[in-house]
């Protein structure tokens, strides 16, 4: 008997281990095995560089994020020392990931009503989390993990404050709302204003003070402030209705929660004064790194104000979160004003399937959903459900500590969904975090109703209950954590300076290995209006302006690009990498910076959509670290030629054979080593002389660099062509591939 209770102790501190070493193996392979082009990454690593360079950010450099996340990362990469570089960067996403979800499975922790079960719980919110905010690693070092991890604190602080301490804990919940506000202000408006509410609503309930409360009813309008301009089409007024009514009902039931010791209005007080605390600092630090209050203004605030008239799409709305909302509210209504024979038998019968389903609702989603496949359900459905988790199983009295950490948990939850708003992209699954949280919690009210029935039955049932969702989250986790290591083991590296961690997909690692070798070997500097500011670090290149390209042409004004062209004319050997764009097409005929492009610069090669450029008046241009078609003169008498362009990075090995082969279904085209008449081909220097021929020695990596105008021919071209990804690999004695060159087209490399 005593072997059976030690393990079902046991059981949920196992299951916990379990679920913290599959989150850590799937962060870090999920994190270093995609590179998303459109580069948050490398704009926030390049604004952070400007910082660390002495640059004033906002007036000389124009950034729409606020000025705690830039003194976060003066702390780390200017005190601390370290290295700003894409494997430092993503390891502290990784770190701020995973440190979020385990603040949030805390708070389930602390806010569950009884103590049997409630590791089993926090497990569940761990994975859920885990996976819920898997999302950062698409968008590495971005300041709404920041953002997150401010939240994470709040809410977890919130189940620590005892009676006696509530001064220190508003003034401390203010300060983090300032940051937050100061990190990105559409969530920290919502996270302040969702916060302040709750502390308005768990203050007293007399005199003066009631004005207060009511008068806080006031919340509800932000969804309505916030889409004015989209009002007027369905999907806003959609999105407007369903939060509108999520907040509502959260605050309705916060409104009449019940609670021993409330708080003060001076402690109430003290939450601003933590704002104004946080905020002093934050801008006496932009100050003296010579930014001006003007420009801090114009870039923090008035900025990002203006976004959405600059970018963005609508938000999609699930087919039935209306008529859902409705009928929440229909039944917050009878239970508002129903007799106590109505409520005891809703709480009894009503609640416990409606909180039932909505915790497997949130749960489910968190586990399955990945931005830009799903509709936004959770974001549209998850508001109506929010007050659930403030009204306690039937014969349970929150404790002081549950009611004011649900309190503020809920009222932050409700508004927080505006921050899909005008970019419904990973915003989605970061506002929705605390709904998935308030979905466990919901589950946890079930399971103590079902364990308070006192029938050995459904005692049984909630024990079952624990056990079959832990297995359920963590045989998820299990799935996604095989695919993201399966991919990350598949992967190749790539060879960057920073970013060794990184293993791609072959294409992917040859697209990006070309764009480093070709701006490494033949330019001073470079430029993409796509951004891809993340090969300024890998190649070792400063950025020829201060103006840093993101995703939007709309937010660099005209003036500002001006003072780009003038930058970049100082640079003769400058490379663009051109590309059609990825939200929108690229404003050609109205962006001057663009228009510049087109007139000055002209195409020399092509990987995909990939186009480099080059000054119009300069004269020569060989591409490197691919190989391209070349004239059959290079190869006497053959009729198909490819000129080889060496990558400037250091190679290791002996060179034994050259093959061709078709990537993309791993097809041998043809191989200087074969004696088959079909796969012949012939490796050439300049001077005409046969290098690597059938049979003779290895020839090392750095005299085959040296040697110039490489040429591979082929007497008998193939027959099929050179397929669909065709690439030239360097082989060493024991055939495997020392270096793999895509074969790209080539557009007129000699000057105009």
């Amino acid at each position: 008997m005593g072997t059976v209770t030690r393990l079902e102790g046991r059981a949920p501190v196992l299951a916990l281990v379990a679920a913290t070493a599959a989150a850590l193996a799937y962060a870090y392979t999920f994190t270093f095995s995609q590179f998303v082009p459109y580069d948050d990454e490398g704009y926030f690593t390049v604004t952070v560089q400007h910082l660390l360079d002495g640059h004033r950010l906002y007036d000389d450099v124009p950034v729409p994020y606020g000025p705690f996340f830039y003194l976060s990362r003066w702390l780390i990469h200017g005190a601390l020392r370290v290295p700003l570089v894409t494997d430092a960067v993503r390891l502290i996403t990784i770190g701020h990931w995973l440190l979020c979800a385990a603040q949030l499975a805390a708070v389930t922790y602390r806010l569950s009503h009884r103590r049997d079960g409630r590791l089993w719980l926090t497990t569940i919110a761990f994975v859920a989390m885990a996976l819920q905010l898997s999302t950062a690693a698409r968008e590495p070092g971005h300041p709404q993990e920041l953002a997150a991890l401010l939240i994470g604190v709040v809410c977890l602080l919130a189940t620590f404050v005892a009676p006696g301490q509530r001064s220190l804990a508003c003034g401390l919940l203010g300060a983090a709302a300032g940051a937050s506000l100061l990190v990105k202000i559409n969530v920290g408006v919502f996270f302040a204003a969702g916060m302040g509410v709750a502390l308005v609503l768990l203050g007293p309930t007399g005199g003066w003070w009631r004005l207060v409360r009511r008068g806080s009813i006031v919340v509800i309008a932000l969804p309505f402030a916030l889409l004015r301009r989209d009002v007027g089409q369905l999907w806003a007024a959609e999105f407007c209705a369903v939060t509108t009514v999520g907040i509502a009902l959260a605050w309705i039931v916060a409104y009449r929660i019940e609670l021993d010791v409330r708080c003060t209005p001076r402690d109430v007080f003290l939450y601003p004064v933590g704002m104004l605390c946080a905020t002093v600092v934050t801008v006496g630090f932009m100050m003296l790194r010579g930014t001006s209050l003007a420009g801090l203004w114009s870039g923090a605030v008035l900025q990002p104000v203006q976004f959405p008239l600059q970018f963005g799409w609508p938000v999609r709305i699930g087919g039935y979160a209306v008529l859902c909302g409705a009928m929440s509210a229909a039944l917050l209504l009878l239970y508002e004003t129903g007799g106590e024979r109505t409520r005891a038998r809703l709480v009894s019968r009503v609640l416990p399937p409606c909180k039932l389903g909505a915790a497997g609702f949130a749960i489910g989603e968190a586990l399955t959903e990945r931005w830009g496949r799903t509709p936004e359900t959770l974001l549209t459905y998850g508001p109506a459900f929010l007050w659930l988790a403030l009204v306690p199983p039937i014969g349970v009295r929150w404790s002081p500590r549950e009611a004011f950490g649900r309190t503020l948990l809920c009222l932050i939850a409700a508004p927080q969904v505006l921050i899909a708003y005008p970019v419904p992209g990973s915003q989605v699954l970061f506002g929705t975090m605390e709904i998935v949280v308030i979905g466990v919690l919901l589950l946890s009210d079930v399971l103590v109703a079902l364990e308070s029935a006192g029938s050995p039955q459904w005692v049984r049932i909630g024990r079952l209950g624990y056990v079959a969702s832990v297995a359920a989250v963590l045989a998820a986790l299990g799935f996604h954590a095989s695919g993201s290591v399966a991919a990350y083991a598949y992967g190749r590296p790539l060879n960057v300076d920073g970013g060794r961690l990184l293993r791609l997909p072959l294409q992917d690692t040859l697209l990006y290995q070309w764009l480093v070798d070709n701006v490494e070997a033949s330019s001073d500097t470079f430029v993409s209006p796509i951004g891809l500011n993340s090969l300024y670090s890998w190649t070792h290149r400063k950025p020829a302006g201060p103006v840093v390209i993101g995703n939007s042409w709309k937010a660099i004004s005209a003036s500002q690009q001006q003072v780009m062209v003038g930058a970049h004319q100082a640079y003769p050997n400058l490379v663009v990498i051109d590309h059609p764009g990825f939200f929108e097409p690229m404003p050609r005929d109205s962006a001057p910076f663009l228009i510049y492009i087109d007139q000055q610069f002209r195409p020399v090669a092509r990987f995909g959509p990939y186009l480099l450029k080059i000054r119009n008046d300069r004269k020569e241009f060989a591409p490197s670290g691919c190989a391209y078609p070349g004239s059959a003169e290079a190869g006497g008498s053959a009729a198909l030629v490819l000129r080889l362009g060496l990558p400037p990075r250091a190679i290791a090995g002996r060179v034994a054979s050259v093959t061709v082969v078709d990537l993309y279904r791993d097809g041998l085209i043809a191989d200087t080593a074969s004696g088959d008449a079909r796969l012949q081909a012939s490796l050439h220097n300049g001077a005409g002389q046969t290098l690597l021929a059938r049979g003779a020695a290895a020839v090392d990596m750095d005299v085959l660099r040296r040697q110039e105008g490489l040429v591979l021919a082929f007497p008998n071209p193939p027959a099929g062509g050179l397929g669909a990804l065709p690439a030239v690999c360097l082989m060493d004695g024991d055939r495997r591939r020392l270096l793999t060159l895509p074969v790209v087209p080539a557009i007129a490399l000699g000057a105009r």
